[in-house]
């Protein structure tokens, strides 16, 4: 079943379910411009043999279920610059050299269905749920009934204090009292036979969109003096994870990614008996630079982050470019190929749909008509400097202010905004 619901605004800016009644092609019929005659489904080329493409390890599933369908040869190469199609988990920006999909008519119509009006060369393709993911029956083992409620709804002291507390359980077990969410919670006196954890925290699967609640609470002005209060916040989350790091990614309790990593990553039945709690930042009231978002509102909603893009590289010839726009159109029109998105990488789409059809699928879409934060747009340039200035911290076992100033500084670098601009 593919549920569709659009985006509406709420106390905190959420998406909410809606019925519609159309298939996919009418909805894209509707969206296309009145002066472009052509459309997908009537313009679309015959399918090429082959296609060289790059993909992250989160979205190559959906090329190799295209090239399966299709019967095409997929040559996925580790080189952005030497494929026909990219496909990166943010925007590529100066990384890659693609077409402006308002230059050709068939991927203005892919653009459209998507909502995107402006020239680009990146087309979305869709968003997921993003924060710590962890077992569920786990986590109720350890704090027993409504404790992954309270976890989800737990501020950044009762958060933070639950992990070391956590930690230092895990090291030597023993009844030992949290308090989530304004209760309190005790962990057993001994660890439960399945547990075999080393460490509170796997390695992120991905760093960027955890960057969401900080730049959400800067509001519209992000400058040095908005954004360094709430980094500071992402210093102190980043920190509290290195601090508490398991052995191996085996033996952690959480990990944070998007449900698109994970699902990629463990297949989608191993997915099943996961819950999500938000990301959570050290914010006091003095960050907020907004009236949007509350503290509550950034600690309690999970983000629903962007999964990825896909460009068609400029410059290769007509037949290379047949191949990358072929892939595109039949993510974008064909019933295979949204289920490729909704299901296979479990996507919220562009264009707003979505499947049930799985436990996390239909809790994303229960979520998403709670609330969210929404996702910050970031090229993989930015990302990547993100995530190697929190690689910096790996080693680190003195947390000073200088060190944080430090990470903060490179954090506003690495976003485009420097100290002393205003």
């Amino acid at each position: 079943m593919q549920m569709k619901f659009r985006l509406a605004a709420l106390a905190l800016p959420a998406l909410l379910l809606a019925g519609c009644t159309l298939e996919p092609r009418q909805v894209l019929d509707q969206l296309l411009p009145a002066e472009n005659t052509a459309t997908v489904e009537t313009a679309a080329t015959p399918q090429p043999q082959t296609l060289t493409a790059y993909a992250t390890a989160a979205l190559l599933p959906a090329l190799q279920q295209y090239a399966d369908t299709q019967q095409v040869a997929l040559n996925a190469l580790g080189d952005p610059g030497a494929v026909d199609l990219v496909a990166m988990d943010h925007l590529p920006g100066d990384l890659v050299e693609g077409v402006d999909v308002m230059s050709d008519t068939l991927l203005a119509a892919a653009a459209a269905r998507a909502g995107v009006t402006e020239s680009t060369t990146a087309l979305p393709l869709g968003r997921s749920l993003y924060g710590y993911w962890a077992n569920g029956s786990l986590l109720t083992s350890l704090l027993g009934e409504n404790g992954v409620t309270a976890l989800q709804n737990a501020d950044w002291d009762e958060w933070s204090d639950f992990v070391e507390t956590l930690q230092a359980w895990l090291e030597k077990p023993g009844a030992a009292t949290v308090t989530l969410d304004g209760t309190d919670y005790t962990l057993p006196e001994t660890r439960p036979d399945t547990l075999n954890a080393t460490g509170v925290f796997s390695e992120p699967m991905d760093r960027a969109s955890g960057y969401t609640a900080a730049m959400l609470a800067a509001g519209s002005d992000k400058t040095a003096d908005t954004l360094t209060g709430p980094l500071n916040g992402v210093y102190s989350a980043v920190t509290l994870e290195w601090d508490n790091l398991a052995q191996s990614d085996e033996t952690a309790i959480f990990r944070r990614a998007k449900l698109t990593d994970l699902l990629s990553a463990y297949g989608s039945d191993a997915c099943q008996s996961l819950v999500l709690i938000p990301f959570k930042c050290e914010l006091e009231e003095s960050d907020l630079s907004t009236e949007e978002y509350n503290l509550t509102g950034l600690w309690d909603y999970p983000v629903l982050a962007d999964v990825g893009y896909v460009t068609v590289r400029a410059g290769t010839d007509e037949s290379a470019q047949k191949a990358a726009k072929s892939a595109v159109l039949w993510l974008y029109s064909s019933g295979e190929g949204e289920n490729a998105l909704t299901e296979t990488l479990g996507v919220i789409t562009p264009w707003n749909t979505a499947s049930d059809t799985t436990t996390l699928g239909a809790m994303q879409i229960q979520q998403a008509s709670t609330g969210i934060l929404p996702g910050i747009t970031v090229t993989q340039a930015q990302a990547d400097a993100l995530a190697a200035n929190e690689e910096s911290l790996r080693d680190s076992t003195s947390h000073t202010t200088a060190e944080r100033n430090a990470f903060t500084r490179e954090a506003l670098l690495a976003l485009g905004v420097t100290e002393g601009e205003e």
